[in-house]
Parts: C-alpha cells; sequence; structure tokens
C-alpha cells in the first residue's frame, strides 16, 4: 500500500494514509481551527465519486468499522500511526488539480480525532499551570487549561505535517522526540501562530534543551549555528553534532519567519537571563 484508502475484508478497519506523495494528485490534507482533519478521497483522475473507499470513510460507523490514520514517512520508511478518527460530515471542493493537472471536484472529508488530547511525545507542554493550582478548579479556569490542551493538541498534529524527524539526531520515532515551539508559546502575539505547524520542530530532549534555552539555532538554509558561550565539555559528552555550519535541512519559508524570531530573541539571550543556574535547577525538579 503507497497511499490513499485500504479497506481490507473482513477487517474492522477503514485504513487510511496521509503524506507528502499525495500533494502530486491534488490532495491538500490539513488541519483547520477546530482541530478538525479535512481528509482528501481517493481518486487520482477526474472528479472523485461516492464509491469505494470514500463510501466506506462515509459508512464507517454504520459499517461498524473505525478509521485509523497513518502517515507515509517515505519510500522504504515505516508508517507512523496518527490515531482513530469518525467522520463528522464532507464537502466537494472544485478546482482541485488531478494527476495529469486537469481540474475537477474532489470530496473532502470532515474528521474528528477519537483522541482529544495528542500526546505521542515526550511529556512537555508549552504552558504549565501553576503547581500552587488548587483540586478544586473553577469552570472558567478549567475551560481555559481544556482551551489550552486543545490547542496544544493542535499544534502538534500540525507539526506532524511539516517535520518528520529530529533535525539533528535524525530520530523519528515520536516516543524519544518532544514538539518544541520555535517562537515559545508564551512569546506569541496571536492564537494562530501559537498553533502553526510551521513553528515548531521535532527535536530529541538534548536538542530542545540546547534549542529552548538559545544555546543553538538554525539558519534558513538549515545550518547549526552553536553559542560560542556553550561550554567544551557539554559539546564533546552532550552527544549530539554540534559542529557549527553542520547541514541540518533547509527550512520552508513559513518556518523562516518564526526562525528569525529564535535567532533575535531567543539565542544566546534565554541561558543568559538565568542569574543562578543552580536556583533555577532545583525549583524545575522540586515534586
Amino acid at each position: 500500500m503507497q497511499g490513499g484508502i485500504s479497506t481490507p475484508a473482513n477487517s474492522p478497519f477503514v485504513i487510511l494514509f496521509t503524506g507528502e506523495a499525495g500533494k502530486q494528485h491534488g490532495y491538500s490534507d490539513n488541519w483547520d481551527d477546530e482541530g478538525i482533519l479535512h481528509y482528501y478521497g481517493e481518486g487520482q483522475r477526474g472528479d472523485m465519486q461516492d464509491r469505494g473507499g470514500n463510501r466506506a470513510i462515509r459508512e464507517h460507523l454504520k459499517n461498524n468499522k473505525r478509521l485509523l490514520l497513518f502517515q507515509m514517512m517515505g519510500h522504504r520508511k515505516p508508517y507512523r500511526f496518527l490515531g482513530e478518527f469518525r467522520f463528522t460530515s464532507a464537502y466537494e471542493k472544485p478546482g482541485v488539480p488531478d494527476t495529469s493537472g486537469a481540474l475537477r471536484r474532489a470530496i473532502v472529508f470532515k474528521l474528528a480525532p477519537v483522541e482529544a488530547e495528542f500526546e505521542p511525545f515526550q511529556n512537555k507542554v508549552a504552558f504549565a499551570p501553576s503547581t500552587a493550582m488548587p483540586l478544586h478548579l473553577s469552570a472558567t479556569t478549567s475551560t481555559q487549561l481544556s482551551t489550552v490542551r486543545a490547542k496544544q493538541s493542535l499544534f502538534r498534529r500540525r507539526l506532524l505535517t511539516v517535520e518528520k524527524s529530529c533535525r539533528l539526531t535524525g530520530i523519528e520515532d515520536l516516543r524519544f522526540l518532544r514538539a518544541s515551539h520555535i517562537k515559545p508559546w508564551s512569546r506569541c502575539a496571536t492564537g494562530d501562530e501559537r498553533v502553526d505547524g510551521n513553528n515548531g520542530l521535532l527535536l530529541s530532549p538534548h536538542a530542545d534543551f540546547l534549542f529552548d534555552r538559545g544555546w543553538i539555532t538554525f539558519e534558513d538554509g538549515g545550518a547549526l549555528v552553536r553559542s560560542h558561550r556553550l561550554p567544551e565539555e557539554v559539546i564533546h559528552r552532550i552527544g549530539l553534532d554540534l559542529t557549527p555550519g553542520r547541514a541540518c535541512g533547509s527550512f520552508a519559508g513559513s518556518q523562516r519567519v518564526y526562525l528569525e524570531y529564535h535567532r533575535n530573541a531567543v539565542f544566546e539571550k534565554v541561558f543568559a537571563r538565568s542569574e543562578d543556574p543552580l536556583l533555577e535547577l532545583l525549583s524545575a525538579t522540586a515534586p
């Protein structure tokens, strides 16, 4: 299976695939601001039809089938499981190119994730509530926390459509990665910036710490930039290739806006504001 929709016989599943390969057929799966996935149906030439895999999506609840979504990672690479979904509605989108470039009508399905909070990564939140928060939350506070969690989940889902692996280590297994904002959550000017997948990187824990604290950053072309203040002992013992100028993969135009902010406002500035590293470490690890 190279993509599209799979309906294995005598199986309780309808298996969906998404990835960059679909773009050549006009597919442009995307997440809206409400956390709903807009998933393009199957059919590479001409108008999409309500049959086969498309009908299987539409009728999966009636047929007691579960929708499972996988991301294609590239030729001969394993697929990444993105969760279970439910069909909510569908619409037709005109003017979508098919494989030959001819414009046609596409069927786009609106799919809601069964798992409200998407967290396959290391346990890290962009905005953590105070540890002194009372056990009995007010209705307002509870709603605010639910909103923050929903936005974090949307950010993580969108990030996976932009980044596939850690820029420094090449690790793709999400269990060993963190979803890191380029422009920090607390400094985002709008909610759109907070949930923009282009405002993020997949990084291993060590790389995430260095990037988050401003010890390293990246040029638009992907060259690694390392602070001259990073201790030599750390450079040699941390287990990462931190060679300045090392190629780490180019960035798309939408990512470069956030990287410029990181270079100007985070790099060599965040760690410099820490007046007492020992006190900071103790406060971060206190029960």
